[in-house]
């Protein structure tokens, strides 16, 4: 899939940028990046190993670690709340909550906040954004992102998504969002979205430069707020092509580089379109969560972290483009990552993306993601969703 996440600022103008998808090579061009569509995902990771051709979301060497459920959220992941009207958000996410939705996966970026420099702030659409969240009577999950230019690597200018330069600046940012929303109920804390993959780690993906970035956002946030939970940045089910890397090899590089002890939970984004997640596909995001060898949950094992939870903060497919599944698979994909989540006691919490298709543009994926229509009618996937929560 492809999904946009859009980026406003206050009294500027909207700037989408493109995310991944599965079953496609990703290069970045420019400022831009460019997706390609691919016929079949051939796992590249380190050491990986064909896994038997199961059905089960689960393998027979996770079944007895999936006895019960301890699933703490069921959210949506929706990047364009924030530049709804706070008479809009309110509405959306009643329906939300009516459907079993506990939690709100939100940027809290970089670049909206400081893009002026390093003393000028502007919280005015973040506190609104949260402010309708919390009212609500749901969690936030506040996804540490975006990098304004003053504060990016040299040679990022005009980059969508640029690394930040310093660690200690990024950790510096990271602790005014955890100071400034704690205090309002806010405990979770995302460090980056995808930064395997080039469309938001730009000029590409480092696990080094991410690690040193985690490690020191970690300490900053738990200086401000030790309950704070803390997930590292859901990793995107990408193919190692030179640019993106694969979220099991990212994970390993992560470790290697010194991030346990870093994070609270894993993040990983197990899309498997046009798989669905009981059918076991050697490229699919889902089987490559515990099923592949290696695998996410295989890394976190054989480094001392079984103990840790993988946070799925995004899955979903599309219903329609060209990549998409139908309203009813895209249901039934979302019956079945539910009700694994809830068999699986190493998933914490779950986010779909998202609550409503961006337009309806049949030669885009990104479109069509939603549990409404852009028009604001449910898809077979609300009362789905709604049946698979309860």
């Amino acid at each position: 899939m492809a999904f946009q996440r859009k980026f406003k600022r206050t009294a500027q103008a909207t700037v989408t940028l493109p995310a991944f998808g599965r079953r496609r090579l990703a290069a970045a061009v420019g400022a831009g990046v460019a997706f390609a569509a691919a016929g079949a995902m051939v796992l590249s990771v380190t050491g990986a190993g064909a896994a038997s051709a199961s059905t089960s979301a689960r393998d027979t060497a996770t079944a007895a670690d999936s006895a019960h459920s301890s699933v703490s959220q069921f959210g949506i992941a929706d990047p364009n709340l924030i530049n709804e009207t706070p008479t809009l958000q309110a509405s959306q996410l009643a329906a939300m909550k009516a459907i079993g939705i506990s939690s709100v996966r939100l940027d809290a970026n970089w670049d909206w906040v400081q893009y002026g420099g390093p003393q000028t702030f502007d919280w005015a659409q973040l506190d609104q954004v949260v402010k309708s969240v919390r009212a609500a009577g749901m969690s936030v999950d506040l996804i540490i992102d975006g990098c304004p230019p003053w504060a990016a690597l040299a040679g990022t200018s005009g980059d969508a998504s640029p690394q930040p330069a310093s660690s200690a600046q990024y950790a510096t940012w990271a602790a005014e969002v955890a100071a400034r929303y704690a205090p309002q109920g806010v405990g979770t804390f995302e460090i980056w979205n995808e930064p395997n993959n080039a469309g938001f780690w730009q000029p590409k993906p480092n696990p080094a430069a991410y690690t040193a970035d985690l490690k020191a956002a970690y300490a900053s946030i738990k200086s401000v707020d030790p309950s704070a939970f803390v997930i590292s940045g859901g990793l995107a089910p990408e193919v190692n092509d030179g640019t993106n890397i694969n979220a099991v090899t990212f994970l390993q590089d992560m470790y290697a580089d010194g991030a346990k002890g870093s994070f609270d939970a894993v993040g990983y984004h197990p899309y498997s379109y046009p798989a669905r997640p009981n059918t076991y596909k050697s490229w699919s995001g889902w089987s490559q969560m515990a099923q592949t060898s290696p695998s996410i949950r295989s890394v976190m094992t054989s480094n001392g972290d079984s103990s840790k939870q993988i946070w799925i903060t995004e899955t979903g497919a599309p219903s329609a483009g060209p990549d998409g599944v139908g309203q009813a698979a895209e249901a039934t994909a979302l019956t079945q990552a539910i009700a694994d989540a809830k068999a699986t006691s190493w998933i914490g919490g779950l986010y779909i993306y998202s609550w409503q298709d961006q337009g309806t543009d049949s030669t885009n994926d990104q479109d069509w993601f939603g549990l409404m229509t852009a028009a604001g009618a449910p898809k077979l996937a609300y009362a789905a969703v709604a049946a698979a929560i309860k």
